[in-house]
């Protein structure tokens, strides 16, 4: 029987190497990196360990392989107390894995490998994952690396059950869909079965044809959504629902590497909608988890939840 925990989910869970460089370069260019760093990282992977370093229990659900990666991403996972139930690992495949150049100016570009993370089906998620989602009251997931089939197998499993799905559209729809992942329909099922959206702002301006951020958010909840989160960089976070739309002022921190940053809103974003707290509340605790991760390299240099009272009170108080 699976055990439950509040916040599962099934998308991209991986082992990122981090070349640290002077600047991206173009095609036929060459560059001394100055050092490699090694982090577990992943979309959803990520959103869910800012779950669990907050206090919240939290679990995600999929295959990695037999391979040094599989170790990390496992080795990870236990460091933060996360659930291991729901991994399956599986003999002579290779974990996801990501190359990452960084800049100085934390600017980078990231090279996606799913591998074995991308094998699961549809039929995995009812006979292996199912339990899991069941008894989550959050399930996240995405659209990036995964083919959206089994992501909405997934989905069907949180609705039927009564349980709040949390969708991160990572990539704009159509190259999702140049890629293979997914067709527009299934897509446009996929936000019908959402309750939450955080889509990056290229998937937000193909959906709605709109640039500005309050008319973007309007459109998407009219395809499904019961709540929009759109992050805006230096400007802050829009959150909105059908009666208000909250607006909410970034956090000043020196910008080291902004991998990840999104990923820790999303943890921050279900943590506080865990607690049940208004939409302002929620915005700036989810804006303060990802300014802190912005702070050092990697996906996963995530905050606790008392370093993250902490920026809070300190930047109310400035």
């Amino acid at each position: 029987m699976a055990k439950q925990v509040e916040a599962v989910g099934l998308g991209s869970c991986a082992v990122d190497f981090f070349a640290l460089v002077p600047k991206l370069i173009g095609a036929e260019e060459k560059i001394n990196a100055r050092r490699l760093e090694i982090h577990a990282g992943g979309v959803t992977a990520n959103n869910l360990t800012q779950v669990a370093r907050l206090g919240a229990s939290a679990g995600w659900i999929g295959f990695i392989g037999d391979d040094d990666n599989g170790r990390i991403i496992q080795q990870e996972f236990e460091a933060d107390g996360m659930d291991l139930s729901g991994i399956e690992v599986r003999r002579g495949e290779l974990s996801s894995l990501t190359w990452i150049p960084v800049d100085d100016q934390g600017e980078r570009c990231i090279y996606m490998f799913p591998n074995v993370t991308a094998k699961v089906t549809p039929k995995d998620i009812r006979s292996r994952f199912a339990s899991h989602i069941q008894q989550a009251r959050h399930f996240h997931t995405e659209a990036s690396q995964l083919p959206l089939p089994p992501v909405l197998e997934a989905m069907r499993v949180a609705k039927e059950s009564d349980v709040k799905t949390i969708f991160d559209l990572d990539v704009d729809p159509t190259h999702f869909i140049s890629a293979g992942l997914g067709t527009e329909d299934s897509l446009k099922e996929a936000l019908r079965l959402t309750d939450v959206l955080k889509p990056c702002k290229a998937a937000a301006r193909e959906l709605t044809g709109e640039n500005d951020y309050e008319k973007m958010a309007r459109r998407l909840l009219s395809l499904g959504p019961e709540l929009v989160a759109i992050t805006m960089g230096a400007e802050g976070s829009l959150i909105a629902s059908a009666d208000k739309i909250t607006h909410v002022p970034a956090f000043k921190v020196t910008v080291v590497d902004s991998t990840g940053a999104g990923d820790a809103f999303m943890g921050g974003l279900s943590y506080g909608l865990l607690q049940g707290w208004d939409h302002e509340r929620v915005g700036v605790f989810a804006n303060a988890c990802a300014a802190l991760c912005c702070t050092q390299v990697g996906a996963r240099a995530m905050s606790n939840l008392e370093q993250v009272n902490e920026l809070i009170a300190q930047q109310r108080k400035d």
